[in-house]
């Protein structure tokens, strides 16, 4: 990885960003601030696009390995340049191999057809969807936001009310939020959903 500057310190739990992988358009941006700013401006469209009102995207939206990796790449291609790719590198962390991330990552997908056939409730399918995704780690970064999305256009892609979750307190600085979130994720790997389910209510649309 190329060298993380001080103005991009790395928040705990977090995983590393690497300033030489932003596009060339994006190298202006100097520090966390600027990036938090500009991916939100990258991601909002896609947020709307699929979530805001009837949206044909979201009752199309195929989740498989493709359409996943394009969902990606819609949200952080305007900043990255590792946007909607498969990850090359081995990270620290409990994730995936990277030679894991492809198959994980088929096999989880195939795995929601027999989640909704066996009748399991639509929230913990969109609460395992969401931890399985962030634990596989397909992306360089940016898959938190990205589990995230996804398991809301699952949620309301069959009819269920969608997870209202505060970004702007659990992304790319230190917060209560965020180390509640962090918490639940880590319990989640160690293979007890609860905590994070317990999330996906609190944060339930009215």
């Amino acid at each position: 990885m190329g060298k993380i500057t001080h103005a991009f310190s790395k928040v705990a739990d977090e995983t590393p960003i690497d300033p030489s992988m932003l596009k060339r358009s994006a190298r202006w941006v100097m520090n966390r601030s600027q990036l938090n700013s500009e991916e939100a401006k990258s991601i909002a469209p896609v947020y709307a696009q699929y979530l805001v009102g009837k949206s044909r995207a979201t009752s199309v939206a195929k989740f498989d390995l493709q359409w996943s990796c394009k969902l990606h790449e819609k949200m952080f291609r305007a900043i990255w340049t590792w946007a909607g790719k498969p990850r090359r590198i081995e990270l620290e962390g409990p994730w995936s191999k990277f030679y894991d991330v492809e198959p994980h990552l088929y096999s989880l997908l195939e795995d929601l057809v027999e989640w909704k056939s066996s009748g399991m409730n639509m929230l913990e399918q969109a609460t395992t969807l969401h931890h399985r995704a962030t634990l596989i780690h397909p992306f360089e970064n940016g898959n938190g936001r990205w589990a995230r999305l996804m398991s809301n256009i699952w949620l309301k892609k069959n009819g269920h009310k969608i997870v209202l979750w505060p970004d702007d307190h659990i992304v790319g600085c230190a917060s209560a939020n965020r180390d509640k979130y962090i918490d639940a994720i880590k319990t989640a790997d160690a293979g007890d959903i609860d905590d994070l389910l317990r999330m996906h209510k609190e944060y339930l649309e009215p």
